[in-house]
């Protein structure tokens, strides 16, 4: 008990956050950048909106250290933080997960270097492999057949690999999946140590993992050596604001935070460092009984939708393809013809619902210790109120689960070459058994279904044209209607 209280007593500082209140109740004269000067000078129409934080919104002056040579309050804060997660030692990021992401792959790979990689993570992922000119070895995710949506990669599958390339420098993984499912990570750290190597997770999703006993363990407590997570996803600091756990001695810190020094701002924002400075202080003191509140309440969703057919909510059980889901993600699975994932998503934005993601038969919505029973209540009258039949058969959640689990296509030449050799825009359905140069990603997830170097065949194809028909967005090509996509000119 005495060191809970302890434990209590430190996690209830904000030395950042409270650094900036200080500062700003002394009323200084601003002789220093920003130029709105703590909010005498601002957008009249934007004022009162704003006006609350302006006074915060601050830059490297006295007192108020330094990101990048942290020793003062920004030093201090990044401890509790690291505290907190339990990890030895954890970094602020303002640019988001990407740049933890650039940085740890940076560090590892030295140009022509392989790292492990699941094929289903973030486009940050592959542009890090890009930048540090690395040589991806792929590992397919396995698929829940239920949904037919891409889960976690097998333990099995990763050592195979080790033992086929045992020249990689790390393994990457995501952990849980965009959609909530994770794996036994603390096995898969094992396996992944027993070669002497680090394991690197990115955890965006999974910020508030480890802070309450209905969500699964964390990367740091499963072992991992470097976990990067997006504190504004499922936690509560501000959008960009991410951390950078790390713990053991398998990474080489110097070149990681030199790089880090390179590929963030050297102005960063203080106000989304003082939010992940709270929001670690709201995950460790507060966060849990907000979940103790939520979670009836999604139980109750649940129970009031259950009698929908054409509805499926997955579910963790023996036969899953995942170990862990997270209770927070309501994964819809539609069991319908009559109505697709893209047609939910606008008949529920017309009702002032806003889902993270869909696609043509799921739509994803994400909870938080925000999450209000009003919006609960909202989503489960929608979905009482539709006139659905279940129609999907069995076959077609096999050839669902066949699309999404084909990941791996030829690879012609290594994405870092792809990218800057002589390239050509063509229609896209004239593309079949070209190589590609631009990065083809849904967004969200932000999973590339292609990358530079890899060949366009037929399910590819039939993937990207589906996507087109239904509206989504995509990020990486130069033109984001897909109509057109750019291929090598003169290919190998």
């Amino acid at each position: 008990m005495a060191r809970e209280a302890d434990f209590r007593e430190r996690q209830s500082k904000a030395p950042l956050y409270e650094q900036l209140e200080r500062h700003a109740r002394h009323r200084p004269h601003s002789f220093h950048v920003p130029g709105h000067k703590m909010g005498h000078s601002f957008d009249q129409g934007g004022r009162d909106r704003f006006a609350s934080v302006l006074e915060l919104d601050l830059t490297e002056i006295s007192g108020m250290d330094d990101l990048h040579q942290p020793q003062g309050v920004i030093a201090k804060a990044q401890e509790l933080a690291a505290e907190a997660f339990g990890a030895q030692e954890t970094r602020f990021l303002v640019g988001g997960s990407t740049v933890g992401n650039l940085a740890l792959i940076m560090t590892a790979c030295r140009p022509g270097e392989k790292i492990l990689v699941q094929r289903n993570c973030h486009k940050s992922v592959f542009h890090g492999i890009i930048m540090a000119r690395a040589i991806p070895v792929f590992l397919v995710p396995a698929v829940d057949l239920a949904t037919g949506v891409a889960a976690g990669v097998r333990r099995e599958d990763v050592e195979r690999a080790l033992q086929a390339h045992p020249d990689v420098k790390a393994v990457f993984l995501t952990n849980p999946t965009y959609y909530g499912m994770g794996i036994d990570l603390a096995k898969m750290a094992a396996t992944v140590h027993r070669h002497n190597i680090p394991l690197f997770v990115d955890e965006a999703h999974g910020a508030h993992y480890g802070f309450h006993p209905a969500f699964p363990q964390s990367a740091m407590q499963a072992g991992a050596d470097a976990a990067v997570q997006s504190t504004h996803k499922m936690a509560t600091a501000l959008t960009m604001s991410s951390m950078l756990h790390l713990q053991g001695e398998r990474i080489d810190r110097e070149r990681l935070y030199r790089i880090l020094g390179m590929i963030q701002s050297s102005s960063p924002s203080y106000l989304l460092m003082a939010s992940l400075d709270l929001a670690r202080r709201h995950l460790a003191l507060e966060a849990a009984w907000e979940w103790e509140r939520l979670f009836p309440l999604l139980d109750k969703l649940r129970e009031r939708t259950r009698h929908l057919s054409w509805l499926h909510w997955p579910q963790l059980s023996a036969n899953s393809v995942y170990s862990t889901l997270d209770p927070l993600k309501l994964f819809l699975h539609l069991r319908t013809e009559q109505i697709d994932g893209f047609s939910l998503q606008r008949l529920m934005e017309q009702h002032g619902i806003f889902p993270e993601l869909a696609d043509d038969a799921h739509v994803l919505l994400a909870a938080s210790s925000g999450t209000t029973g009003r919006d609960l209540d909202a989503l489960a009258r929608l979905l009482e109120s539709l006139e659905v039949q279940e129609e999907m058969d069995t076959e077609r959640v096999v050839q669902a689960g066949i699309v999404s689990s084909h990941y791996i296509r030829e690879q012609a030449l290594p994405m870092h070459e792809a990218v800057d050799l002589p390239q050509v825009s063509i229609p896209l359905d004239q593309s079949l058994g070209r190589v590609v140069a631009e990065m083809v990603i849904p967004y969200p997830p932000g999973i590339p279904i292609l990358v530079p170097g890899e060949r366009m065949d037929e399910q590819s194809m039939a993937m990207l044209v589906e996507l087109r028909a239904g509206q989504t967005r995509f990020h990486g090509l130069q033109d984001d209607s897909l109509q057109m996509i750019r291929v090598l000119r003169d290919e190998k």
